[in-house]
């Protein structure tokens, strides 16, 4: 029983050891990346990279572990042999394990990215890549290899042993393998958390580097492989030239000369203002009275409507939240079948409204009453210059109250006070999650709401509550009269009437602009263009005076509102099923699947259906890029 407890545990300090060795070296190797301010803290990331190099040591340890409990099956006398097997895989795995984490270290020496997909794009083409080093780097790098296989393979022998079995290891050692298995696949998972580990376990610095120090390289590779579709792309449908027309020209209007369009209106302020964005979980359009949908449910939404910019036709270019941060806060649509947040070397290089205006000054913050591991958004949200972020752990458990976290009551109560103490001017967001499955709203009462149609129109409500606590929190502070509020939902819903995520009517959502630094005209204003959240960067940019550069995704909702063009914009959505569009002639669904026009209300022609397949083919281009 001993050496049932003994065996794994030594394995895992190994691997530990082994990761850490690898770290140090990545760390001293680019100390010229160290943080200026306090360079020490770029050593921290030993200590805060140990969540993912456990799980990463659990999935190496997974074979080594069962081969071990054959070997207790097989009994005493062929336990030599199993011994031997155990030695050969964990040589094996060391061996790619040097391989992995030695050449992280180069790549990032190329790339400034952790070794990912894209750099084993190289090993399709060997001798292209033998060509690109020179025959002394060649030599090197052989060299470094099998120094490191040795060193690595003289820790194991120290810390593992060669003695896997003790000399009486009976079969009831077998009783304890559920307790390992179980130990195993908590370490993989990261714990009982709702989320599954990822990334955000370990950035804990606003440095990228130091972040990236914590990252483990093997496990960022395995991840990108498996969440990297693919590099192709499949949405091809005509050639580059002429889907750059169609979108850059007839739908974006990038074409005509800037002297021709008119700019929209300026928000009325003699300082900077703050801005504060509500990304509200699932607030569909079908749950706000204002934009059609069920009476009664959301009356503070309604208020705030009537009160200031309510943008009536505005559609979620994704369905998840990962997608939908990304497309509100960088102007950036949702892909079909990937989401760039969980590729972190492509999100980071995202241009994104936190980031332009740290730049400018503005103090930033971000409040989420959930596990920031969800869908990688800590990550993101750290690269995008966001200096404050509170997430669960930054609540007590009392506040605590739902399956994902803090309820919208607790977390915005929280926001309206802690932004209070940023200093002016500043830019913060806060993500509900009280609209969210299972719907698990503190004090409801459960044997009333039996249907999900039922829980989410109370959950709504719930919400919609807590907007309203919020403003009423927010009004009596000083910095409330020079704030503008940008109110949008992260995605759409199926729910509460079950109708589909490729139902344009799912996908419609609330989009608000409302302070006291609005210009007055635009006070209860409604603006029925067409557009996706993604458009929502541009357009308050413009309002501010300010260009929105490297996002040329998003459309200025206000500008050249003084024009006959005729042209009532357009909003593009997707799913892993097929790609949605919606124009002032019609809304239509096409489907992957078999290559059909779905006709949900309208009639659009082949010239609008072709644009919106190339600008899925532009778009999708774009995403490869970077």
């Amino acid at each position: 029983m001993k050496s049932a407890i003994l065996f794994p545990l030594r394995l895992l300090l190994f691997w530990l050891l082994f990761f850490a060795v690898f770290r140090v070296w990545f760390v001293a190797w680019f100390y010229k990346e160290w943080p200026g301010e306090a360079p020490y803290t770029t050593w921290l990331s030993l200590w805060h990279a140990l969540p993912l190099d456990i799980s990463m040591a659990a999935y190496l340890m997974v074979i080594p572990v069962l081969i071990w409990f054959a070997g207790v099956i097989a009994g005493p006398s062929r336990q030599y042999y199993f011994s031997r097997a155990i030695r050969t895989v964990n040589l094996v795995l060391i061996g790619i394990m040097v391989l992995v984490c030695g050449a992280n270290v180069f790549i990032y020496e190329e790339w400034h990215t952790l070794l990912n997909n894209r750099a084993l794009a190289y090993l399709g083409t060997p001798r292209a890549l033998l060509d690109s080093m020179s025959l002394l780097f060649q030599v090197i790098s052989v060299g470094l290899y099998l120094s490191f296989l040795w060193l690595m393979w003289r820790v194991y022998r120290l810390v593992a042993g060669l003695t896997e079995y003790a000399t009486q290891t009976s079969r009831s050692t077998l009783a304890i393998f559920p307790v390992h298995a179980g130990l195993l696949f908590l370490a993989i998972r990261g714990g009982l958390g709702v989320i599954p580990i990822n990334e955000s376990a370990v950035y804990f610095s606003s440095n990228l580097f130091t972040n990236h120090a914590a990252t483990n390289p093997a496990w960022n590779l395995f991840h990108s492989l498996i969440e990297t579709r693919s590099t192709e792309n499949h949405f091809h449908v005509t050639d580059p030239k002429t889907a750059g027309d169609l979108v850059n020209c007839s739908l974006l209007q990038r074409c005509r000369p800037d002297a021709d369009s008119i700019p929209g209106p300026r928000l009325s302020t003699a300082q900077p203002p703050n801005i504060v964005f509500l990304v509200l979980e699932s607030h569909t359009a079908q749950v706000v009275e204002a934009l059609g949908g069920e009476a009664g449910i959301c009356p503070n939404l309604d208020r705030l409507a009537r009160e200031g910019v309510l943008f009536e036709n505005i559609y979620s270019s994704g369905y998840r939240t990962d997608q939908g941060l990304v497309s509100i806060l960088a102007g950036f649509p949702a892909q079909p079948d990937q989401s760039i947040v969980l590729l972190s070397d492509k999100a980071e290089k995202l241009n994104s409204i936190p980031k332009i205006l740290h730049q400018k000054g503005y103090s930033t913050a971000f409040f989420y009453g959930g596990e920031l591991t969800f869908a990688n958004i800590g990550v993101w949200l750290t690269t995008q210059h966001f200096e404050k972020i509170w997430s669960e752990k930054d609540f007590t458990r009392r506040e605590k109250t739902q399956r994902w976290g803090v309820d919208d009551r607790y977390l915005l109560q929280h926001a309206a006070k802690e932004i209070g103490k940023l200093k002016a001017p500043f830019f913060a967001t806060a993500l509900t999650l009280s609209l969210h499955p299972p719907f698990d709203i503190p004090n409801a009462d459960t044997k009333k709401l039996r249907t999900d149609r039922e829980k989410f129109l109370y959950s709504a409500r719930f919400a919609d509550e807590a907007i309203g606590e919020f403003f009423k929190t927010a009004s009596e502070q000083e910095w409330y009269r020079n704030t503008v509020f940008v109110l949008v939902a992260d995605h759409g819903s199926s729910n509460p009437n079950g109708i589909g995520l490729d139902n344009p009517v799912s996908r419609r959502i609330p989009l608000i602009f409302f302070g006291e630094p609005l210009p007055a005209e635009l006070h209860g204003a409604r603006i029925s263009e067409i557009g996706n959240h993604h458009d929502i960067p541009a357009t308050l940019l413009g309002m501010m005076g300010m260009d929105a550069p490297d996002m040329p995704w998003s459309r200025d909702l206000l500008k050249n509102k003084g024009e006959s063009t005729g042209s009532q914009g357009f909003a593009y959505y997707t799913n892993e099923s097929g790609l949605g569009w919606v124009m002032g002639q019609g809304k239509d669904f096409y489907a992957f699947g078999n290559g059909a026009w779905h006709r949900w209300e309208g009639q659009q022609d082949s010239v609008s259906h072709l644009q919106a397949r190339a600008y899925l083919q532009v778009l999708y281009d774009d995403f490869l890029s970077k």
